[in-house]
């Protein structure tokens, strides 16, 4: 088989049996070809591709298709695993349809979750290459969580010192999983007690003087300048019926469980939340992440806000 190449376009003389194998698009008497089969066809078919009356090498084959296209590798490896594994994958736009559809990406790139998660395509999949041109795959998921935690509670009090609330209702604890519980003391973060204090259940008093929201807020932001943005997902979280703790130890920022009836059996948190807005992250962080949820029988969740916050899944997955 030759294919001929011209400046960025490719083609081969029409082929019946190779249109039915999945590649090309026939235009008259030709099947014209995108950069990515044409490599393909090169490396897996043994295509002879010419340039201006030249043979081209295979690595001058790979050559030319990067200079068309600068994403061209992650296409390219993606493409070829699918069809290792038996898939006619078929490119258009952005993306290579077969049982899914994919979007490949190399594991140095800074990608945004949210950019992803609007792109409005279902059974959307990350295809992602690493330097070694193995594929791994993420399925991508827009969601609406929602947990079954109902809290009914009595006004409570807790005494501030520095950047913790102390209590002596181990209730608190106890019952609905607030804090830590030591020698009969339970200990909140600012987090926790700002959101009861909201609720109208905890009162919160420091060298004899009740403390006002506004205030416990000012406290907890000179420890985290990121305590309003954290906060707003918490609490969303907690509207959103979810036992919601700190992530910290997994390298997120919560952990949440759905119910949580008694910490003498403890249930495992569903999902591992990490808030990343509009910040573009090196796809190997996400990665990282969703591996280190799935390995911890968790899933990975991803918070972005678009005039409200937006909850993006990604699970790696078997294709």
């Amino acid at each position: 088989m030759q294919i001929i190449v011209e400046r960025d376009k490719a083609y081969t003389s029409y082929n019946k049996s190779l249109e039915k194998k999945g590649f090309g698009v026939k235009k008259g008497g030709r099947l014209i070809l995108h950069p990515v089969e044409v490599v393909y066809l090169a490396v897996k078919g043994g295509a002879e591709v010419k340039l201006g009356g030249k043979t081209l090498s295979v690595p001058e084959v790979f050559g030319w298709a990067v200079s068309v296209d600068e994403d061209f590798i992650p296409y390219y490896y993606a493409y070829e695993d699918l069809r290792k594994r038996g898939y006619k994958a078929k490119l258009t736009d952005d993306f290579l349809i077969a049982k899914n559809v994919f979007l490949p990406v190399s594991e140095s790139k800074k990608v945004s979750v949210a950019e992803i998660a609007k792109i409005k395509v279902e059974n959307l999949v990350l295809a992602v290459v690493d330097e070694e041109n193995e594929v791994t795959y993420y399925k991508i998921e827009e969601i609406d969580p929602k947990g079954e935690q109902f809290e009914r509670m009595e006004v409570v009090r807790g005494e501030l010192v520095k950047d913790r609330i102390l209590s002596e209702e181990v209730e608190l604890f106890e019952k609905y999983f607030y804090g830590s519980l030591k020698d009969g003391i339970v200990s909140l973060s600012l987090m926790e007690g700002l959101y009861l204090m909201k609720m109208g259940v905890l009162e919160v008093y420091h060298s004899g003087r009740r403390i006002s929201e506004k205030k416990l807020r000012e406290i907890a932001r000179s420890f985290d300048p990121n305590f309003d943005r954290r906060f707003e997902v918490y609490e969303d979280l907690k509207m959103r019926n979810f036992v919601v703790k700190t992530g910290f130890k997994f390298g997120s920022d919560f952990r949440v469980y759905e119910r949580v009836e008694s910490v003498e059996d403890l249930p495992h948190s569903k999902y591992l939340v990490t808030i990343v807005d509009d910040r573009k992250l090196p796809m190997f962080e996400i990665a990282r992440a969703v591996r280190l949820a799935q390995n911890v029988r968790k899933k990975q969740l991803f918070v972005y806000k678009d005039g409200e916050n937006r909850y993006v899944l990604i699970e790696r997955i078997k294709v």
